[in-house]
């Protein structure tokens, strides 16, 4: 697979986000496997500049069309986007090939104009295989009554008989984070302890990877990675649970178990400075997070994920209803 390391090789150099990496590959191999069942040799038209054919097109996403049908041939609204995400995805990467590789004249200004063309002419036809998606005219939200049940299945003392204090609090903090501040799923797990609010600096930091400087160590194999431009986060409702959440849990929940002289013994002083921490005192991964929000589901009933409580902080009828200053 040729091809498919050049681009591999190009990803590394374009992104540093290995959630974006891994997507554009994930799609590329899906199209090698169509390309398999069908007898193309995708690598050498790739190499050739040459692409997808408007037939051959229309071939791979009826085949991919096909592996996301249920057994009536109905594709759910919520398969269609991730069907039309991988079709844009290998337009993208069938385009890129073309640009590198496509040889239509020797003369540059002739062939950055060919190219530009092919390249058009690529995106038409992967528009045109595209699946309807009936348009959702508003986020998903969370209702008041949802927001109250999630709070109350969260809170450590509810919890903590089941999964222990710390793993409570720790939930229970990750919440209060999205509630609170809008903040997403990855700026909850690559929050610092430096970064947390105190008295004297009532607000949370959150801080792009590029920002942290060349002594920034993440352990994690797919660190999480803040989106949006830096900014401070400060307490905008009169009823915060900061900066004493987060105090509470550093001081008293945030440690892994160790064994010194045959018992087990707290160890406050970590090995980074992460302030989200998985049950062996590492920091906690995206996919444990996910988990976090399963149990959420499981608990309450409500189909709950963590960007379901940034929707919810942006809302602004609901915030209007929960304490925030007519200012913000």
């Amino acid at each position: 697979m040729q091809a498919a390391s050049l681009y591999e090789a190009h990803l590394v150099l374009k992104t540093d986000s290995s959630n974006t990496r891994d997507r554009e590959m994930t799609s590329f191999g899906v199209m090698y496997t169509w390309a398999e069942d069908t007898r193309v040799d995708l690598d050498q038209l790739l190499l050739a500049g040459q692409a997808l054919t408007s037939a051959q097109i229309r071939s791979f996403a009826a085949w991919l069309r096909s592996s996301k049908a249920q057994a009536n041939g109905v594709i759910t609204q919520r398969k269609r986007r991730s069907l039309n995400l991988q079709i844009a995805t290998c337009a993208a990467i069938c385009s890129w090939f073309v640009e590198q590789f496509a040889s239509p004249g020797t003369n540059p200004t002739q062939r950055a104009a060919d190219v530009a063309r092919l390249v058009a002419s690529q995106q038409r036809s992967w528009k045109e295989v595209r699946t309807k998606v009936r348009s959702d005219p508003t986020a998903p939200d969370l209702t008041e009554a949802e927001i109250a049940t999630i709070e109350q299945f969260l809170k450590p003392a509810t919890r903590a008989a089941t999964v222990g204090a710390a793993v409570a609090t720790r939930d229970y903090l990750m919440w209060r984070m999205a509630i609170e501040f809008g903040m997403r799923k990855s700026e909850i797990l690559a929050m610092r302890m430096i970064d947390c609010p105190t008295r004297a600096a009532p607000y949370f930091k959150v801080v792009r990877i590029e920002e942290r400087g060349d002594e920034y160590r993440d352990p994690r194999k797919d660190p999480p990675r803040p989106k949006t431009l830096s900014r401070d986060l400060g307490f905008i409702i009169d009823a915060t649970v900061f900066p004493r959440l987060v105090s509470e849990y550093v001081t008293t929940h945030r440690f892994k178990l160790v064994e010194r002289h045959g018992k087990k013994v707290k160890q406050f002083l970590l090995p980074h400075d992460f302030l989200i921490i998985a049950k062996n005192g590492e920091p906690m991964s995206i996919s444990a997070a996910s988990d976090v929000a399963r149990a959420v589901t499981a608990g309450t009933g409500i189909k709950f994920h963590w960007h379901l409580a940034r929707h919810a902080f942006f809302q602004p009828r609901l915030r209007c209803r929960r304490g925030y200053t007519r200012s913000e």
